[in-house]
């Protein structure tokens, strides 16, 4: 066999099929598949002109294809969400959170906008019956205010004229009924909101999973140098979202779009980079699933998001 008919062998062609489908470069899927040799040499192997030893090389697709990767493999979708891996990842920390004995029953989400922190949160609250509480600005300033939309979220219908009968009330409802506590925007903690969230930790068994920006994070350390690290050594996971990479469109397109033909995710997964994550990705797809190309959702996705996108430095 000669470097030519290697290009040409049906599983050299099928692997490449592969993945071609998941719009992955050379280097994310030669690590997918578990490739024994470099991408540069698959590179190589794909354009016949691999100068190795090409039953080597075969051997080698050959074990990538038995990897388990197959490219009928559908998505796990639960309702409108596809499971990409942070969201399985944050599903897993909660889980392992709610089993917790200690005061380690705290998940971190952290994500840029439009990334899907919201989303996750949703997902979580529906997947184990959470209570989905959204922080405000006006937390920043009121400890008071802060306590009692956590109490309205919780379902406490009380009017409370201080933190001290606020705090008592909230901790002896959660004492009696644990549950998961989902708080999103979380960046409008101050420090002594922070204080009580890791008394929630301490005194009852509830878990708690925070959904933020990551310099808001940032901040909240600077801010409260001696709170925000007490409460995050109570975390068992800080889960990031990373960028959007091809599989992750993939996945989204064979999950929630069979019907839209993608050949090339490359363009949408650069806007989606730049601009809004997740949310840019859906709509791009919307567009495509409306009757656009491909090429032209992506441009009136751009469009429409430019003039409205805060000019960068």
């Amino acid at each position: 066999m000669d470097k030519y008919e290697l290009s040409k062998s049906p599983d050299v062609l099928r692997l490449a099929d592969m993945q071609e489908e998941l719009h992955l470069n050379d280097k994310d899927f030669c690590r997918r598949v578990g490739f024994t040799l470099a991408a540069s040499s698959w590179g190589k192997i794909k354009a016949g002109t691999w100068s190795g030893n090409c039953e080597s090389a075969l051997q080698s697709v050959r074990q990538a294809l038995s990897s388990g990767l197959t490219r009928q493999d559908a998505p796990d979708v639960d309702g409108d969400t596809v499971l990409l891996p942070h969201v399985s990842l944050a599903a897993d920390a909660v889980a392992a959170a709610q089993c917790a004995q200690d005061e380690h029953r705290l998940v971190f989400v952290v994500g840029k906008t439009g990334a899907g922190k919201s989303k996750t949160a949703s997902y979580l609250a529906g997947k184990f019956g959470g209570t989905l509480i959204n922080a405000a600005p006006a937390w920043e300033k009121s400890y008071l205010h802060a306590l009692t939309s956590i109490g309205a979220g919780l379902g406490l219908a009380a009017s409370w004229y201080s933190a001290g009968a606020a705090e008592r009330d909230i901790l002896q409802s959660l004492q009696a009924a644990p549950r998961l506590i989902i708080i999103d925007e979380a960046n409008h903690f101050n420090r002594a909101t922070i204080n009580f969230l890791k008394t929630v930790l301490n005194l009852t068994r509830c878990g708690l999973v925070l959904l933020t920006l990551p310099h808001h994070m940032a901040r909240m350390s600077s801010d409260s140098r001696e709170e925000f690290p007490q409460l995050l050594r109570r975390s068992i996971a800080i889960i990031h979202i990373p960028s959007i990479t091809g599989e992750e469109v993939a996945a989204i397109r064979r999950g929630l779009y069979p019907q839209v033909d993608l050949p090339n995710a490359a363009p949408l997964c650069a806007l989606a980079n730049q601009f809004h994550n997740l949310d840019t990705v859906r709509r791009v797809l919307d567009e495509i699933d409306a009757g656009q190309t491909p090429e032209a959702a992506v441009k009136a996705v751009r469009r429409q998001i430019q003039p409205i996108s805060p000019a960068r430095s």
